[in-house]
Parts: C-alpha cells; sequence; structure tokens
C-alpha cells in the first residue's frame, strides 16, 4: 500500500520538549505515522505541513480556530492594537471595553481575562472553595479534560508528581445520571463546594439532568459551574447553557472566542467573583492574577471574532453546513460496509468520528488506522471536527470524498480482522495514562508498566 512520502521526523521535538509538543493533545503519539511532524501555516480551512502537502484541517488548533486560519479581519485588528502596546503599567482602556462587550454577549455580572482555561477552571474552584466554606470538588468521569492542575490531573492515569491528598479532593459521578450526582450530595453533600461540567459533549443531555444539577446545588449550597471551554461560540452564543436553558453560578469560556489567540475566561455572579476583588468581606481570593492575562493583542482578535459571529451568523450557518458534513461521512460508512464499525456521534457543530472496537487498544488501532488513511486523502483529523465559516460546501465536499476513500482503504483490514499489513506504524495512544511502548517498537500495543508484557521477542521496558 503506497504511502505518503515521510515527513520529516518528530524526534528532535521529542529531545527538545517534553511530550514532543506544547500540548499532549498534539504530539507525536497523537497521530499516525504518515502525518506531517509540524505545521508551517494555515489558510482557512488548510495547513501546510513540514511534508510540504496541503490538508484539509478539522482539528482547527484543538477547536479554538473559530473562523479559519489567519482570518484576514483578525489578524488587522490585532495589528492595529498591537501598534499601540501590549501591555502596559496600569489595566488597557481595551480591558473596559472588552470586559463590558464580553458580559454583554456571555452573560454574568464580573469577568476575569486568562491565557488558558486550566486557569480558569482552577479559579472557579478556588472561589467556589471561599464561597461555600468547603472544600470537595465533583465532576462527570466523562469529560475528558478541565486542568492540567492538581485537582484534575490527580483523577486521571496521568498523575504523576501530585500529592495523594490533592487527589482526594476531587469525586466524579456519571454524565447523563442524576441519580449517582445525587447519592454523592447525599453522603458527602455537607463538604461539596461546587459541581464542574460541560454542559454537553457529544451526548445529548437527559431530560431534566442539568436543571436537576441547579437544583442539587441549590439545595446543598454548592456553586454550579459549568465549563463552556469547547462549547461556548458552538451549541449558541452561550454554548450549552443558552442552548439548554440552564443557569450556572460560574462559567469558564475558552477555545474559539479569539480565532486562536490566546482569549480564555471566567465569569459570574458578583456575590462569588467579587470574593477575587480588591476589597472583599472575609478573606481575599487571590483569583487570576497573570502578567499576559488581557493581552491587547488577543482582547482586541477576540473582540473582532464576536462582532464576526454576530454579523455574520456563523452559528446557524456552521450547523446547517456540519448537517451535511455528518450525513455524507454517514452515508460513507454505509457504502463501505462499515456500520457499526465506524462511528460517527455528536451534534452537526462538533461532531467526533471513531471506532467501536472491543476496547480501548483495539479501537485506537483501528482509529488510526482511519487516521493514517485520510491523511494519505488529505485531511488532517483527530476524531473531533469543528465546523467553522471556512470549512465552506467545496471543503465539505473534499472531505466526504476523502472519508469515502479512507474507509474503502480501511475495508479490506475489516474483512481480514486485523490491522497487520495495513497500519504502517504504532497506534496512537491515550493521552492520560502511564503506559510505555513495548522496547522494539515494532507491535503498537500498549503496556502498563507494572504489567510490561513480552512483544516483538522482548522483554523489559522502553
Amino acid at each position: 500500500m503506497a504511502m505518503n512520502a515521510p515527513s520529516a521526523p518528530a524526534g528532535d521535538l521529542l529531545d527538545l520538549i517534553p511530550g514532543g509538543g506544547h500540548t499532549y493533545s498534539k504530539g507525536p503519539d497523537q497521530f499516525p505515522s504518515n502525518a506531517p511532524a509540524t505545521i508551517v501555516r494555515g489558510e482557512g480551512a488548510r495547513v501546510l505541513g513540514n511534508d510540504g502537502r496541503w490538508y484539509i484541517d478539522w482539528g482547527m488548533g484543538l477547536t479554538s480556530v473559530a473562523l479559519g486560519h489567519g482570518h484576514k479581519e483578525v489578524c488587522d485588528a490585532v495589528t492595529e492594537e498591537i501598534r499601540r502596546g501590549v501591555n502596559f503599567i496600569r489595566p488597557a482602556e481595551l480591558e473596559r471595553t472588552a470586559a463590558r462587550r464580553f458580559l454583554e454577549v456571555f452573560g454574568g455580572d464580573m469577568v476575569k481575562f486568562c491565557k488558558n482555561g486550566s486557569v480558569a477552571t482552577t479559579a472557579a474552584v478556588k472561589l467556589a472553595r471561599a464561597f461555600t466554606g468547603k472544600k470537595l470538588v465533583v465532576i462527570p468521569r466523562e469529560h475528558p479534560f478541565f486542568s492540567y492542575d492538581d485537582w484534575f490531573i490527580g483523577t486521571t492515569a496521568a498523575d504523576g508528581g501530585i500529592p495523594d491528598e490533592n487527589k482526594s479532593l476531587t469525586l466524579r459521578f456519571k454524565y447523563n445520571d442524576l441519580e449517582s450526582l445525587r447519592q454523592l450530595f447525599e453522603t458527602r453533600g455537607s463538604e461539596i463546594a461546587c459541581v464542574m461540567l460541560e454542559p454537553v459533549k457529544f451526548d445529548t443531555p437527559a431530560p431534566g439532568f442539568l436543571a436537576g444539577i441547579r437544583e442539587l446545588c441549590d439545595r446543598y449550597g454548592a456553586v454550579y459551574v459549568l465549563d463552556e471551554t469547547v462549547s461556548g461560540l458552538k451549541w449558541a452564543m452561550r454554548g450549552g447553557q443558552e442552548y439548554f436553558g440552564v443557569e450556572p453560578d460560574l462559567s469558564v469560556w475558552g477555545k474559539g472566542l479569539a480565532n486562536g489567540f490566546s482569549a480564555c475566561a471566567l465569569s459570574g455572579k458578583r456575590a462569588i467573583m467579587s470574593l477575587g476583588g480588591s476589597n472583599p468581606t472575609g478573606r481575599r481570593v487571590f483569583l487570576i492574577s497573570t502578567t499576559h492575562g488581557a493581552e491587547s493583542s488577543a482582547l482586541a482578535a477576540m473582540l473582532k471574532t464576536l462582532e464576526i459571529f454576530e454579523r455574520d451568523s456563523v452559528i446557524a450557518g456552521n450547523w446547517q453546513r456540519g448537517e451535511r458534513l455528518v450525513q455524507g461521512i454517514r452515508d460513507a460508512i454505509a457504502r463501505n460496509g462499515l456500520t457499526g464499525k465506524a462511528t460517527l456521534v455528536g451534534y452537526p457543530c462538533l461532531p467526533l468520528f471513531g471506532w467501536a472496537g472491543a476496547g480501548e487498544y483495539d479501537s485506537l488501532q483501528w482509529k488510526t488506522l482511519l487516521m493514517q488513511e485520510l491523511v494519505r486523502a488529505g485531511v488532517m483529523a483527530q476524531g473531533t471536527m469543528l465546523l467553522t465559516p471556512s470549512h465552506d460546501e467545496a471543503i465539505i465536499d473534499a472531505t466526504i470524498a476523502a472519508f469515502d476513500a479512507a474507509y474503502a482503504r480501511v475495508a479490506p483490514a475489516v474483512a481480514s480482522g486485523s490491522v497487520q499489513g495495513y497500519l504502517h506504524g504504532p497506534a496512537i495512544k491515550p493521552v492520560f495514562r502511564s503506559f510505555q511502548e513495548c522496547v522494539k517498537g515494532r507491535c503498537g500495543r500498549l503496556h502498563p508498566d507494572e504489567k510490561q508484557e513480552a512483544c516483538c521477542g522482548n522483554k523489559g521496558r522502553a
């Protein structure tokens, strides 16, 4: 099976940067071996790899590039603003303008800007603990990421460097299972400071689920936090809380706010947010205080992005084209006899493709093979597919054709019952793991460190 010409290797990145990138999701172990190691530039919905090929991009900076790469209006707004300076001895006048506009669009009484969602979610936890005098955080186990800080990462397999006592302060319940949360409140309600969740991922919230969380938080005196980092500007301008009609106490916003520029925010009710102010009653919360948190370049990008979203009805257009994309991929799955194996779930604004394997390792092998063949067909995607205005009708058509071609190449492997001979490199691996590859790295299997197995004729650790 012919493959793309190999791109420049990622080995030097692994030597220079822990994990090979500044976001683990972009690392070399998250892509098939024929993917370009780095991206040279982007234009609209396409990116140029260091292998010299242009690809249709469906990851869009982990869903942060909401309009398209290098969007002229956003770049012009940023260029104009940075000539005035980007960081001053006192707050920039732009911070006042941006805060007012942000609250008009997203609601809430007060807002704090920052550079990434992890900072904002951790700030929300800190406020909730100060406001309630309690310490426990409750999150759904199905939602993959809230923060790189101890309170969340301690709940994952990648928990190195985190004290056990910190890990015990976060409890988990099952998304869409209100009873599992009710049981936690009944047993630990006097200790629960907040419940944090994404309002929606790929499964539709069950009737009464989000409202039921609101009722439980009110009854037990906990803070209700919705992490709209991903869902904001996708389901609706105000994300899941607008789309599903629920009001949290605090909201976290991030990906997409500024078309890839680093702008995130924590917003919410004054009674809680004001604890991070200069003259609070009781003990002051040192909330978010970062030198670059309100950098003018990002705020200018955010203001222009919000303007374009409202002016051009971006969300409605994304949903419309997304519906055609979803139907086209589902038709391709059926046409290639892969129904029940290849999967496509979620909403038209943010669908997710994958593979229904017998277990995590099995499904990741097949997903890697599919991603490999998508790269071969000129598409870069990891699963989540972000619709943007740059994904026009021609891009949708080309993507459906690429999936059709990829599924056609995967089908013979399915018929054989194995990826062997079809997958040209190791399988992608879970981001949150304490796993290593086999010594020779040939079989692509994942081995828990404490159960290293013999494979490829060798034993021992990588």
